[in-house]
């Protein structure tokens, strides 16, 4: 009887070990009437933002980045010249969000986009989005927090 105890005991616990570190890395469901997002905790690793302090983005943080994106996406420099259809249709991009800092002490996130409607998108909530090609469907933009400035932002280029 002991031993069937302690056998359940050690399964329950190995399970619940499981699925916290399963749950240590998912992503927050973020959605507003604007934005819908996923922000990535501190323990997700991704070879973007490496070698660098990571932490968890939090709602102000969101807040704050995706007001610096509709007031100042269109001042980026932008070689694709698709950044005004981008920005003309901001509510169809889902945001991951990943945050960091940077040598010198900057809060930043860096936040990849695409388009919610792409039947090629799976699991975003629970991994990073990476394509190669896909045009203005898919891009990146990093977010100084510190500084309120939009920076280096990607812009996919098209399929050929």
């Amino acid at each position: 009887m002991k031993k069937t105890v302690l056998v359940a005991l050690i399964f329950i616990a190995s399970v619940a070990a499981n699925a916290q570190l399963k749950d240590s890395t998912a992503a927050w469901h973020y959605k507003t009437d604007s934005y819908d997002c996923a922000i990535f905790p501190m323990a997700y690793s991704t070879d973007i933002v490496h070698n660098t302090k990571r932490f968890t983005p939090g709602f102000p943080d969101i807040d704050k980045a995706e007001h610096a994106i509709a007031q100042q996406m269109l001042q980026q420099r932008d070689t694709t010249k698709r950044l005004p259809d981008v920005y003309r249709h901001l509510k169809k991009y889902r945001r991951q969000y990943f945050g960091y800092t940077t040598t010198d002490g900057h809060r930043v996130l860096y936040i990849n986009m695409f388009w919610e409607e792409d039947k090629y998108v799976k699991d975003w909530l629970k991994q990073m989005v990476m394509v190669q090609g896909g045009g203005s469907n898919y891009l990146s933009i990093k977010y100084d927090l510190t500084d309120n400035r939009l920076y280096d932002l990607q812009i996919n280029a098209d399929n050929n």
